[in-house]
C-alpha cells in the first residue's frame, strides 16, 4: 500500500525534473457531453513522457 511518506518522497525525487502543467476547459468535449471537461496538459512535460 502506498503511503504519505510514499509519496512525499516521489514529489522530492521529481523535483527539478517534473513540471506543474496547467488545466485546459476542453470546449469541444464540454459541449459534447454536456458536463465540463477539463484537461491535464501532461503532454507539455518536458520529457513528454507521461
Amino acid at each position: 500500500m502506498v503511503t504519505a511518506s510514499d509519496i512525499e518522497a516521489a514529489a522530492e525525487r521529481l523535483a527539478g525534473v517534473a513540471e506543474r502543467t496547467p488545466l485546459h476547459l476542453s470546449e469541444r468535449l464540454s459541449a459534447a457531453t454536456g458536463a465540463q471537461v477539463w484537461l491535464k496538459r501532461e503532454d507539455l512535460q518536458p520529457v513528454r513522457s507521461y
